[in-house]
């Protein structure tokens, strides 16, 4: 296992370093914003940008600009979210395009539709863009939602005051907020609190069935948000969330880790929750010989260690966005992606949680961080079918042979 540690942790090193290199390389205008103005007004002819905040003029007084210059703090769920604007001289929209953004394409496929986006043509400026009301919101995807309507919002109102000379009258004090955290939060405790029970009374293992129950409803299907690769490789990168959910998923999963080692996969993960109760249906399962089983869970690191040098040097996290829950609980995905999840939901029935064994990255990560621990000999019921005294980077903690 510290092989492993040092091996990822060298990758993932040279690997940044190999990226912000590229990027620096690369430095320039990524974005050709001139290319989005005719679609955007066909009939203005606009001038080079200019002013504060950086606008593009044209003649009829017809403006354009990206929200990123006027308003960069507006985050979604992985980092700002670019988008072009054009407003008329009655600070009215005619267009927008989404430039840029570091969402995970799963959930916001259809935010980048146009069809979508033709809702904002015609609003004004000082319109409130509230969600459910003036803009559709997009189930499994309300933060991103969000953030795009605050930043054509925010980024209008501003670019319409300075460069139109509007004024508008102060939003109300209503705003939208966020509990989402909450309901994620009382799961995380309730799960934790079961796990202490259970490492004193192992017997009562309907309350660990409870907590997976509840993390397929809630984390799963409600919430759509299973803690995921791509979380970590967007903190790294430095494009965290203003998301408290995603602050909370993300705080609570990397410190349950140093606790608990991997308590998120064996209480709280939807994925390997619905692939632990498939296992439970009656079925032969194949005996694999340790020797094999071994060398195939060792997979899961392999795969872990190229999706982190792809996305580290690229700096494009939907290089690593191969987990088969993200395509799951987002009700979206090709027919790869969906193969995948077929394959790894089925495969239980023969291989208990075959894919949390072999496949994933989360999985994998969790392990890595995982210390030492005693007291987890297994047994020949455990969910993962470890065998006797397996490498707590292999224990999922749901405390049944906890001594």
């Amino acid at each position: 296992m510290l092989k492993l540690r040092l091996s990822i942790s060298i990758i993932a090193i040279f690997s940044l370093i190999a990226g912000y290199g590229i990027q620096r390389y690369l430095r320039g205008p990524q974005i050709d914003e001139r290319s989005y103005l005719k679609d955007l007004a066909p009939e203005a002819r606009f001038l080079e940008k200019q002013g504060n905040p950086p606008v593009y003029r044209a003649h009829d007084n017809t403006i354009a600009f990206n929200t990123f210059d006027v308003l960069p703090q507006v985050r979604g769920y992985a980092g700002p979210i670019k988008v072009m604007v054009a407003l008329d001289r009655d600070a009215r929209i005619l267009g927008l395009r989404i430039v840029e953004h570091h969402e995970t394409k799963n959930y916001v496929h259809y935010m980048e539709l146009p069809a979508y986006l033709s809702q904002f043509i015609g609003k004004y400026a000082g319109d409130a863009f509230e969600l459910d009301k003036d803009i559709d919101s997009i189930t499994r995807a309300t933060v991103s939602v969000k953030a795009l309507a605050d930043t054509v919002k925010g980024s209008s109102r501003i670019v319409a005051a300075n460069a139109l000379g509007k004024t508008f009258p102060a939003l109300s004090g209503t705003t939208q907020k966020e509990y989402a955290w909450m309901g994620y939060s009382v799961l995380f405790v309730f799960a934790l609190s079961c796990s202490l029970f259970l490492k004193r009374l192992p017997h009562h293992q309907r309350l660990r069935d409870a907590s997976l129950a509840a993390g397929i409803l809630v984390i799963g299907i409600y919430l759509s948000s299973p803690f995921s690769i791509l979380h970590v490789f967007n903190l790294v990168l430095l494009r965290p969330s203003s998301s408290i959910l995603w602050l909370v998923i993300v705080a609570s999963t990397l410190i349950s880790v140093l606790i608990a080692g991997r308590f998120y996969c064996g209480w709280l993960c939807p994925f390997g929750a619905i692939a632990e109760f498939i296992g439970r249906i009656p079925a032969r399962k194949w005996e694999i010989p340790s020797s094999t089983d071994n060398r195939w869970r060792n997979l899961k690191y392999v795969i872990l260690a190229l999706a982190v040098m792809l996305v580290f040097a690229s700096h494009k996290v939907e290089y690593g966005n191969y987990e088969a829950y993200v395509t799951l609980f987002s009700f979206h995905g090709n027919a790869l992606a969906w193969s995948l999840v077929a394959f790894s939901l089925l495969a239980n029935l023969r291989i208990k949680r075959f894919w949390c064994r072999y496949l994933c990255p989360v999985a994998a990560l969790t392990g890595l961080l995982s210390r030492e621990a005693k007291g987890y000999p297994s047994r020949s019921d455990c969910p993962m079918q470890n065998k006797p005294h397996p490498l707590i980077s292999e224990c999922i903690r749901c405390n049944r042979c906890s001594s």
